[in-house]
Parts: C-alpha cells; structure tokens; sequence
C-alpha cells in the first residue's frame, strides 16, 4: 500500500460522510445505523482476526499497559476537570471515551510503521487489539451506561457488558488464544472482508455528523479532551517509561506515539450510541485528526 493511502482513505471517507448529509435519500440519522454496523460487525471482525494471534512477552507489556494507563488515568483526570468546570454527566462521558482512547487503528498503524517499520507495526497492533479494543468491549461500554444514565444499577450495567457484540467476541477471542486456534481459511478471507471496512465507515459515520454551519465548536470539553489526549497522555507514558523505569527502544517509541494518536474514533461511536454529547463526540474526532499531526511530531522529536 502507498504511504499515502491512510490518509487520502481518511480525507476521502470524511468527506463522503459530509456530502451525504445533502443527499436527501439519507436521513439525518443515517449515521446511527452505521454506528450499528461498526459495534456488531466490523469491530468484532477485527477482534476474531488479532487477539488469537496476541504473544505477549516481557518488552511488550509496553505497548499493552499503554492504553490501560490513559484511559484510567482520563478517567481521574478528566472526572476532575469535569466537576471543576461545571461540565453535565454527558460531556465528561463523551471526553472519557474519545480522549481516554487513541484512534491506534486507523492513524496509529501507518505511523508506526512509517516511522519505526514492521516491529512499530507489531507495537500498535498490540496496542489497540490488548489495549483499545478490549477497553471498548468492557470498561468503555460500562463508562457508556455509567454517564449515560446516571445511577445504574449493577445488574443492568452487567447486563449491557456481557451483551455488547465486541465483548462476545472478545471472550471467544481470548478461548481461541488460550487453546492456540487461530482464524485462517474462508472464515478468515471473510473477516478480513468486514474488518477493512471498520475504517472507511467509521469514519463516513463522523463526516454525516460534522455540522459546519453550528454556531461555534463545544470549545472548552473539546480543548481540555485535546490537551489531554495529544499532550498529556503520552506525557505519562514517557514520564513512566522512559524518565522512571528507563525504558528504551521500539516498544517504548512506539507506545509513546501511539498516545499522541488522535481521539479514537470507536469511544466517539460509543458516546454517539448511549447520547453522550454527540456533536462533541464528533468534533473531538474531526478537529483532533489533523491537530495529532503536530503533536506526533512534537512527540517525535522528544524520543528519536
């Protein structure tokens, strides 16, 4: 693949999804449904593609924790600048799940392999398979229903975990990786099929939400999400990495990147789903993509 695929794919789909917004064959909302096929389909297919094939080793549990690390600590972080600055449940849900979450997949691959090759490659796919993914098949979906509906009880909130099409997917994942089965043949032909379309759609789904006609952006949430997603995560994983544990090499490089990604596009599908500021959800995407540009480099330079 060009090099410069990745980024005319994303130009090209958000685009797609802004000029669908004036096609009057699609409803306002259009994006819903393909938010749908994103959580039951195209996501799951990712999964049963991976997390069979995950070996973890001493120098990968980098990659790995990284995403653990920031989205619990936006869970800290973002909850006290939430309450701070009088923000509604809704809007420290939405932050928690799009700057709690680097977008690995789509932005994440091609730069780490870009920038470090095949092994920076091996470091975000772990990343996001052990990282995002599984963190959207469960504590995402549990944050979803927490700020969604407020107070919610204990079995309803299982309830939407164990039920959640990615998580399903994720435990037989996780059975095949135990057992040594890994998905091969038609079955694979066919997930591959599915899986290369989470991108493309994903990302038609933020275009059909980008108003650009609304009267000004969610400016403080969405500066505060930025800040913390491009500039303080990774911030944290070089802190705790690189200065604290002395951590050196790919692994380390390529997790750091991996933090300043943009805001992940799956967490801004998650908040859209359960109501959580969806035009925020949006913009955090939108504005966060080619901001990340910057910043990756920034990152760049400090661990070259």
């Amino acid at each position: 693949m060009d090099p410069l695929a990745p980024a005319f794919l994303l130009i090209a789909s958000l685009l797609i999804g802004v000029i669908l917004q004036f096609v009057k064959a699609f409803p306002d909302n259009s994006y819903l449904v393909l938010n749908q096929y994103v959580i039951y389909v195209a996501l799951p297919a990712v999964g049963l593609i991976h997390i069979p094939e995950i070996e973890i080793q001493t120098d990968l549990l980098y990659p790995v924790a990284s995403a653990w690390i920031i989205f619990f600590m936006a869970i800290v972080l973002i909850n006290m600048a939430g309450r701070w600055l009088s923000w509604s449940r809704q809007t420290i849900g939405c932050i928690i799940l799009t700057g709690g979450l680097g977008n690995t997949l789509f932005i994440g691959y091609p730069v780490a392999e870009t920038l470090f090759g095949q092994e920076g490659l091996s470091m975000a796919l772990l990343m996001d398979q052990s990282g995002s993914f599984v963190i959207v098949s469960t504590i995402g979906i549990a944050v979803a229903g927490i700020y969604a509906a407020g107070k919610t009880k204990k079995r309803a909130l299982l309830r939407q975990v164990v039920t959640f099409p990615p998580f399903i997917v994720f435990i037989l994942a996780i059975i095949m990786n135990i057992a040594g089965v890994t998905t091969g043949g038609i079955v694979l032909d066919v997930l591959d099929v599915f899986a290369t379309t989470l991108a493309p759609v994903a990302l038609i789904s933020v275009g059909m939400q980008l108003k650009f006609r609304q009267r000004g952006y969610d400016l403080q949430p969405m500066s505060v999400g930025l800040i913390y997603k491009l500039l303080i995560a990774p911030a944290i994983l070089f802190v705790i990495y690189v200065l604290i544990t002395g951590g050196e090499g790919v692994a380390v490089q390529a997790s750091i990147i991996q933090a300043a990604t943009p805001p992940n596009i799956t967490g801004s599908i998650l908040a859209t789903t359960y109501g959580l500021n969806p035009r925020l959800a949006s913009q955090m995407v939108s504005v966060g993509i080619p901001v990340s540009v910057l910043t990756m480099a920034f990152w760049y330079v400090i661990i070259a």
